[in-house]
C-alpha cells in the first residue's frame, strides 16, 4: 500500500493544532478547580504552599525522592523524577523547611508566609561521607511510601556498573537478571519479559522511542552507561502515560550534565573505549545550563588493521581485516531560563556498520592470460562489495513550565528513526582474446538491496496538578506520525561487444503512513493514611483502524504496617507496531518493524497482578508477586516467510510479508525479589517461576522459544576496603523450549534434464511436537574486580577484570542435525547432534578514569 508522504514539518504544525488545543482544553478544566482548591482553600483554611526544586550542589543533578517537610508539623512531601516538590496546609507562619536524604547533609530555609503564602524554596545538598551510606536508602524508603506502581525497579548508575558484563556495563543485561525478564542466550540482550516478546517493551531515551537498542545483533546495547543517571523499569501493570506497547517499560533518563564545573570520565575495555564530558554552559543574562556529551565506538577492526600492517598481512590481497565496527553518542543540553521555564535538548545516534570487500583476479602468471577449453585467452576479474549497516537516530526538545506551585506542564517534540539496509555489488569483468587475435570485452553487475525504515514524529503536551497532598493528577494528549518503508530491489546489468541489458525488479515494496493518536488521565489519590491508589484511563486510536480502543488502567497499595504492603494492578493495552520476525529464531540480527495489519484487530493484553513488599530498617526490600497476563489478536509471522517467497508473491506486493498466524497467548508467573541497598555488601536475589504459551492454528498449545521455568539469580557488590571491590553474578535457568528431530527419511522426486527423466533423492528429518523438548539447565558464574585509585585533579582510576562463564559450562545455544556416515566401511550411522555452545569461559579487562 503507498500513500502520499506529508513534509515533517507540515505534519508537526498539524500535530499542534491537535495535541496542544486538547491538553489546553483539559487545562481549561483543571485551572478552574485549581482556582477553587488551591487558593480560595487557602484563604479559607488560612494556610500556604510551598514549592521549590531540590538539586546536587556539586553538579546540580536533580534528587528524586528526597524528603522535605515543615519542622515541628506533619507537612511534607518527597520530590519527583525532576526533584521538584510542594507541601500544601503549610500554618501562614514564620517556618523552618527541611530538605533531608541519607547521603547528603540536611538543608535548611526559613521563610515567612505571613507576607507571601507562596514560596519557592529551591534546595542545594552538599554529599556528605556516611560509612556505607549511599542516597538510594532513603530514596528506597521514601519510593516505597510514595509509589503506587507494582512490579517497578529503579536502577542507578552503580548497580548497572557493577553487575558483571560481556566486555562492558550494560543496562539490559543487569534487567536480565531481574526476576521476570528472560533471555533466549547469551548472544542476545533481548528481553522478554513475563511472555511478552521484545517488541512489546517499550523504551525511551529521555522520552524519545528507541526502535532497536541493540549493537551486534543484541549482543551490546545502545545505551552507554556512563551517562545514565538512573533506569526505571516497569514489568507489567504501567500507569495510564505510558502506552503503544503492552508488555513492559524501561526508561533511561540520561544525566543532565554538570552546571556548577566541566568534569570528563574515559573508559577504555578489551574491544572498545567510551569517553564522557559535561559542565556549565555560558551564562547570558538570566539564562545558564549545562551539556553532556558522551561517545563510544569498538576499534577491534582498528587493532586486526595495525597487526597486519605491523605483520606485513596487510600486503596480501587475501586481507580483508576485521569489517565491522559500531559507534553511538549521546548529547544532551539544558537552558534555564528563570526558575520557572526549562528547555531541555536531546540527540542520540547510534550505528553498525559491517563492509566487506573482496576482489579477485585471474591470469596465467607467464603470460597474463589462462586459457580455456577452446584454446582462447582469458582474463577474468571479479569485485564483491557488502554494505549492511543499521541505527538509531533520535532528537527531542522538552519545554517545562512550572505555571503555578501546583501546576507544573511539559511539551515534547520528538523524531526517532531507525534505518536498516543491505546493499550488495557483485562487479565481474571478462576479457577473451581468440586465436585470430580479436578481443571481446563483456562485463556484468548483479545488485541486491533490502532496506527497512522506521520514522516516528511525536508530539506530546502535559499538565501535572498537585492540588494537595492527597493528589497527583496528570492529564495528556500524544501523537504519533509514523511513517514505514521496507523495500527488496534486484539489479542486473550485462553489457558485451554487441548488446547492453539492465533489469531492475522490485520483489518487496511496502509502504505504511498511520498515525497514533492518545489521549490519557490519571490520579494518585491518596484515599487514607493506609491506602493509595492510582486511576487511569487511556484512549487510543490507530488510523488505520476504526474508532477509538479504551485502556483502563488501576493500581492499589494498602500499607498493613509502615513497612508492609499489599499491592495490586489491572489494565488493558493495545499495541499497533509489531516486528515481522520468526518465533522460532535463536538470533536475531535486527527488528524488522511494521504497522499492525489493516485488516486485524490490533494486538491487545489483559494484566491482572497481586503482591505484597516488606522495607526493613535497614533497607532490606523483599517482594513477591503473582501476575497472570493474556493476549488477544497477536500476529504471528510464520516460519521462513521472511527469506522466501511462495509461488503467489509476485515482484512489488506484499505477499511475503502477510503470511501471518492469527494466535493467542497466556502467561503466568510468581516472582520474589530481595534487593539490598546499603552496606559493605549490596545486590539481589531473584526467583521466577514462569509458564508462557502461545495459541496458533498450525501448532495449538505450545510454548514459545523463551519460555524458561524456573530462574535464579544472585547480584552481588562486596566493598572489601576501600581501594578493592568485588562483584559476581550467579545464574541458573532451566533450559528453553526446542523442537526434537525424531528421525529421517528418504524423500524421492522426478526431474526432467535435457532428453530423459532422472529420479532424485535427499534427506528429511522427522520432527516431534512444537517446542516439545527443552535444553540442558543454564548455568553461569561471572565474577568482576575493581581497584579504584587517587589521579589527577582529583579523580580517580579504575583498573578491573571480569570473567565470564569462570566454570566454562557447556550452555546450549541450539542443536545443529547432520547425517553421519563412515566413509571407510561405507555405513550410514543415522543421525548427528551437534550442540553450538554459547559463551565460553571469557576473561576481560579495562581501565576507567574519571576527573
Amino acid at each position: 500500500m503507498k500513500t502520499a508522504t506529508t513534509p515533517c514539518c507540515s505534519r508537526f504544525r498539524q500535530g499542534f493544532h491537535v495535541v496542544i488545543p486538547a491538553t489546553l482544553g483539559l487545562a481549561l478544566i483543571l485551572v478552574p478547580v485549581h482556582a477553587l482548591t488551591g487558593t480560595a482553600q487557602e484563604r479559607i483554611a488560612q494556610t500556604g504552599t510551598i514549592s521549590g526544586f531540590v538539586r546536587d550542589s556539586t553538579n546540580s543533578e536533580s534528587l528524586s525522592f528526597v524528603n522535605v517537610f515543615v519542622r515541628g508539623t506533619t507537612r511534607g512531601s518527597a520530590t519527583n523524577r525532576d526533584g521538584y516538590y510542594v507541601i500544601t496546609g503549610a500554618p501562614l507562619d514564620t517556618v523552618t523547611v527541611v530538605a533531608s536524604i541519607i547521603g547528603y547533609e540536611p538543608a535548611r530555609q526559613t521563610v515567612d508566609l505571613r507576607e507571601r503564602p507562596s514560596a519557592r524554596l529551591d534546595f542545594r545538598l552538599t554529599p556528605t561521607v556516611l560509612a556505607g551510606e549511599e542516597v538510594t536508602i532513603t530514596a528506597q524508603r521514601q519510593r516505597f511510601r510514595q509509589s503506587v506502581e507494582v512490579s517497578t525497579v529503579i536502577l542507578d548508575t552503580r548497580e548497572i556498573q557493577v553487575a558483571p558484563a560481556f566486555v562492558e556495563a550494560d543496562v539490559f543485561r543487569t534487567l536480565q537478571l531481574l526476576p521476570g525478564v528472560q533471555s533466549v542466550s547469551d548472544y542476545s540482550s533481548a528481553m522478554y519479559v513475563r511472555g511478552s516478546t521484545p517488541d512489546q517493551n517499550l523504551i525511551l531515551l529521555d522520552g524519545i522511542t528507541i526502535y532497536n537498542p541493540f549493537h551486534l545483533g543484541g549482543v551490546f546495547s545502545t545505551f552507554n552507561t556512563d551517562a545514565i543517571k538512573e533506569a526505571e523499569f516497569i514489568a507489567g501493570g504501567f500507569p495510564a502515560r505510558y502506552g503503544g506497547r503492552m508488555g513492559s517499560v524501561l526508561e533511561i533518563i540520561n544525566r543532565d550534565g554538570n552546571a556548577m564545573d566541566y568534569s570528563a570520565k574515559a573508559n577504555i575495555s578489551l574491544i572498545s573505549s567510551k569517553a564522557l564530558i559535561e559542565g556549565p554552559l555560558p551564562k547570558v543574562g538570566p539564562v545558564k545550563g549545562s551539556f553532556m556529551l558522551a561517545g563510544r565506538r569498538t576499534y577491534f577492526d582498528k587493532i586486526v588493521d595495525l597487526v597486519g600492517a605491523a605483520t606485513g598481512m596487510s600486503k596480501n590481497p587475501e586481507f580483508v581485516g576485521f569489517p565491522y565496527y559500531f559507534y553511538d553518542y549521546q548529547a544532551k543540553a539544558n537552558l534555564d531560563l528563570g526558575n520557572r521555564h526549562r528547555l531541555t535538548v536531546s540527540t542520540f545516534k547510534g550505528r553498525d556498520i559491517l563492509a566487506v570487500e573482496d576482489e579477485d583476479e585471474y591470469e596465467d602468471a607467464w603470460s597474463g592470460r589462462v586459457y580455456n577449453g577452446n584454446g582462447e585467452q582469458v582474463y577474468y576479474r571479479s569485485r564483491f562489495n557488502l554494505d549492511w549497516s543499521w541505527g538509531n537516530t533520535t532528537s527531542s526538545l522538552t519545554w517545562r513550565w512550572v505555571a503555578s506551585p501546583h501546576l507544573v506542564s511539559k511539551v515534547y517534540l520528538a523524531g526517532s528513526r531507525f534505518r536498516y539496509g543491505i546493499a550488495i555489488r557483485e562487479h565481474t569483468y571478462e576479457e577473451t582474446e581468440n586465436s585470430s587475435g580479436e578481443v571481446e570485452q563483456s562485463t556484468e553487475e548483479l545488485g541486491f538491496d533490502i532496506f527497512d525504515l522506521v520514522e516516528d514524529r511525536t508530539a506530546r503536551a502535559e499538565l501535572t496538578f498537585l492540588p494537595n497532598n492527597r493528589h497527583i493528577i496528570v492529564v495528556g494528549a500524544e501523537q504519533k506520525w509514523l511513517n514505514f518503508n521496507m523495500g527488496w530491489i534486484f539489479q542486473t546489468s550485462i553489457s558485451n561487444s554487441d548488446t547492453s541489458f539492465t533489469r531492475t525488479d522490485t520483489s518487496l515494496w511496502i509502504e505504511h503512513h498511520p498515525i497514533e493518536r492518545a489521549v490519557y488521565l490519571e490520579d494518585k489519590w491518596r484515599l487514607s493514611p493506609q491506602l493509595l491508589v492510582k486511576v487511569g484511563l487511556r484512549a487510543s486510536s490507530y488510523s488505520l483502524h476504526k474508532g477509538w480502543n479504551l485502556e483502563p488502567r488501576l493500581g492499589a497499595k494498602f500499607f498493613l504496617r509502615s513497612d508492609l504492603a499489599l499491592t495490586a494492578s489491572a489494565g488493558r493495552y493495545y499495541q499497533y507496531l509489531i516486528t515481522a520476525n520468526p518465533g522460532d529464531e535463536n538470533f536475531r540480527v535486527i527488528d524488522l518493524w511494521l504497522p499492525a495489519p489493516q485488516d486485524q484487530p490490533a494486538p491487545s493484553s489483559d494484566h491482572l497482578i497481586t503482591g505484597i513488599e516488606h522495607l526493613s530498617e535497614r533497607d532490606l526490600l523483599l517482594k513477591a508477586e503473582v501476575y497472570y497476563k493474556t493476549f488477544a489478536n497477536l500476529v504471528y509471522l510464520k516460519q521462513g516467510y521472511v527469506f522466501f517467497m511462495g509461488p503467489d508473491a509476485t515482484p512489488g506486493s506484499e505477499e511475503v510479508f502477510s503470511k501471518f498466524y492469527d494466535a493467542k497467548a497466556a502467561a503466568h508467573g510468581l516472582e520474589f525479589l530481595a534487593k539490598k541497598t546499603s552496606g559493605k555488601v549490596r545486590g539481589w536475589i531473584g526467583y521466577t517461576y514462569a509458564q508462557t504459551r502461545w495459541h496458533t492454528e498450525e501448532y495449538g498449545w505450545h510454548h514459545p522459544k523463551y519460555d524458561r521455568t524456573h530462574t535464579l539469580n544472585l547480584v552481588a557488590d562486596w566493598q572489601l576496603t576501600d581501594k578493592w571491590h568485588f562483584s559476581t553474578a550467579y545464574s541458573f535457568a532451566t533450559g528453553n523450549p526446542y523442537t526434537p528431530v525424531l528421525g529421517r527419511y528418504r524423500a524421492y522426486e522426478e526431474k526432467y534434464y535435457q532428453v530423459e527423466d532422472y529420479e532424485a533423492s535427499y534427506t528429511r528429518f522427522l520432527v516431534g511436537k512444537k517446542n516439545s523438548a527443552r535444553y540442558p539447565a543454564y548455568h553461569r558464574w561471572d565474577v568482576s574486580f575493581v581497584k579504584r585509585r587517587p589521579w589527577w585533579n582529583g579523580g580517580f582510576k579504575e583498573t578491573y577484570i571480569q570473567i565470564l562463564n569462570v566454570f566454562n559450562h557447556m550452555n546450549v545455544f541450539q542443536y545443529f542435525y547432520s547425517e553421519k556416515y563412515d566413509w571407510e566401511t561405507d555405513q550410514d550411522l543415522g543421525i548427528q547432534r551437534t550442540a553450538i555452545p554459547m559463551f565460553p569461559f571469557f576473561p576481560s579487562f579495562g581501565v576507567r578514569y574519571e576527573f
